[in-house]
């Protein structure tokens, strides 16, 4: 558009362009503005969602341990001996559930890397409940260690010291899944499999020692 030719009628023409430009200025920073605002906002509600929403891996602790018998040597007798525990499960997410696998449970030497007893914890899959805890026990078979195991003379003198130490270890496999009105989003995860270790000291008398009682155990995927 051409300016007019007078004087009068430029500086009218230079103010409303002037005028024009300053409103499309205005529209487009309050845009912006608007835009970036909308932005922000949809960033922090995800971010908190996502928090919410996050899986956290169940917690575990040991509850109790008792050899039902100690090993005498003798091979044998050594064979119906069994081996009680209990460990608290902690599913500390807020909309979550977890499915777990069949679990299986085994008890080893820590000193030597010799399995001591072994068997199912659960012999078929579960699930557990947001904010739930549940408490995994069984009883597991002696199989070792045998008098003709190299680990065999250590294992005696911490028995008869009173701090014989052992692990305890859960293998399964876990999926989460959303519950509650979260669940009609259909999120399950896929399965990871998870190991859980319990290290633990035991007296003489094959009862857990104090300081083993409630103990944290570790947890891993792999």
């Amino acid at each position: 558009m051409q300016p007019p030719a007078t004087a009068s009628g430029r500086a009218k023409w230079r103010v409303a362009r002037h005028t024009r430009e300053s409103c499309t200025k205005v529209v487009a920073n309050t845009l912006c503005t608007l835009l970036l605002v909308v932005l922000l906002v949809a960033g922090v509600v995800l971010f908190v969602v996502w928090l919410g929403l996050r899986p956290h891996r169940p917690r575990f602790s040991l509850v109790s341990f008792a050899v039902v018998a100690l090993p005498p040597g003798d091979a044998a007798a050594q064979q119906q001996q069994q081996v009680a525990f209990n460990v608290s499960d902690r599913n500390p997410n807020r909309h979550i559930g977890i499915l777990y696998d069949a679990t299986q449970a085994s008890v080893h030497y820590d000193n030597g890397g010799v399995l001591v007893a072994g068997g199912p914890a659960f012999a078929s899959a579960w699930y557990q409940p947001n904010k739930t805890t549940t408490f995994i026990a069984g009883l597991l078979d002696v199989v070792g260690p045998r008098a003709t195991d190299a680990a065999w003379p250590s294992f005696q003198a911490e028995l008869h010291a009173g701090r014989l130490p052992l692990r305890l270890q859960l293998t399964t496999a876990i999926r989460f899944r959303l519950t509650g009105g979260f669940g009609a989003l259909g999120f399950q995860s896929g399965r990871r499999r998870m190991h859980v270790d319990c290290h633990m000291l035991v007296g003489s008398d094959g009862e857990l020692l104090p300081e083993s009682v409630g103990a944290a155990c570790d947890r891993y995927f792999s």
